[in-house]
């Protein structure tokens, strides 16, 4: 009689990428994924409609990498179903142009291991662009309200460094201990997202407790995803930049379309969600303004008409006014063309030496 044969065991942690038109980035980001030092994990990336070189670059990747194709159906379809395919007991999520620090897997692996009421975690990080490296610690940049002027990232968590996670096994030269913070943020995130998507790794556990990415939102699902999140329970947050983020001006973080669909998920959870006794009963109207006010800039050249919609309500009814305000006036009301002869006229003036009197 012949032996049964033995299945293999599921990998730990399935890393989860969704890719649409990633040829020139992905393999950078699959390379940082191959130096880890935590061996047990697999990669997931869902190709979501790609027409560039992105499925030839997975093809040659061979069995290292379990690859998925669609329809591109946005972010949030595609991390859906890398999530439904992943087959390890805590998922990370990854952007397609992202690089991992090799002790990522590690690290956060750790930290979840040593503290079971945490749902999911995330980390600081760092921003490169095509000319190198922007900043090494970023968090504070990115989210204005990690800043040090707001309280630095701490302020957004119940527990400030009530947990420090010892870090001396991966091998590297950052000192033996490694500030965390936690707590369940869920009235935080109502006022906007600190929690970096590419930075999180949670346990599978998460998709029963908060359900899967909301489909039909096309950009900014993974805040609403993850104010469902920490509503559900504790989240946490390393000190340590553990992801390289590539900036560009092409990325959907840069378009227009991204700050109308952050005020429309903002107004979608702000009537789900009764405001919560412990922010202060201004923060969500002015957040709503400054939201308001920030998709109404981005939109004035193309969608006028709503962008003085959207400029009149921050004003009047969220009583938000700033220098965004006057700026967001005079580029809904004055001609494109003008604006950029009125522009290169400034920038002639600046240049030309003043002559002495």
């Amino acid at each position: 009689m012949s032996a049964k044969p033995t299945l293999a065991r599921p990998p730990v942690v399935s890393v989860v990428i969704a890719a649409f038109n990633a040829a020139e980035t992905l393999g950078e980001t699959l390379h940082s994924l191959r130096r880890q030092t935590w061996s047990d994990f697999e990669i997931v990336v869902v190709d979501d409609g790609s027409n560039d070189g992105t499925r030839a670059l997975l093809e040659a990747q061979g069995d290292k990498v379990r690859t998925f194709r669609q329809e591109n159906g946005g972010i949030g379809s595609a991390r859906n179903r890398g999530m439904r395919e992943a087959r390890g007991e805590f998922i990370a999520l990854m952007d397609a142009d992202d690089i991992c620090d090799p002790a990522r897997l590690q690290i956060q692996l750790d930290y979840l291991l040593a503290c079971p009421e945490i749902l999911l975690c995330s980390t600081d990080f760092s921003s490169f662009d095509a000319t190198g490296r922007i900043e090494r610690s970023s968090i504070g940049s990115y989210y204005s309200r990690c800043n040090a002027a707001h309280g630095g990232v701490g302020a957004r968590y119940d527990e400030h460094g009530g947990f420090v996670l010892p870090v001396a096994a991966c091998g590297r030269a950052i000192g033996s201990e490694v500030a965390t913070h936690s707590g369940r943020p869920f009235e935080q995130l109502l006022l906007g997202n600190f929690i970096h998507p590419p930075t999180v790794m949670f346990r599978r556990a998460v998709l029963d407790l908060a359900g899967n990415f909301d489909p039909s939102i096309r950009i900014a699902c993974e805040w609403e995803w993850l104010v469902r999140v920490a509503r559900a329970g504790a989240v946490g947050y390393i000190d340590l930049p553990l992801l390289g983020y590539r900036r560009s001006a092409s990325q959907i973080s840069s378009s227009p379309a991204m700050n109308l669909d952050s005020l429309r998920v903002a107004l979608a959870m702000h009537r789900r969600y009764a405001r919560p006794s412990s922010l202060e009963p201004g923060a969500v109207r002015r957040q709503l303004g400054r939201l308001e006010l920030q998709a109404a800039y981005a939109i004035a050249p193309e969608r006028r008409r709503m962008a003085l919609a959207l400029l009149a309500s921050s004003l009047l009814r969220r009583g938000v006014l700033s220098s965004l305000s006057l700026r967001t006036l005079v580029r809904a009301l004055v001609p494109g063309a003008m604006l950029l002869r009125l522009r290169a006229a400034r920038r002639r003036r600046s240049s030309t030496p003043q002559q002495a009197s």
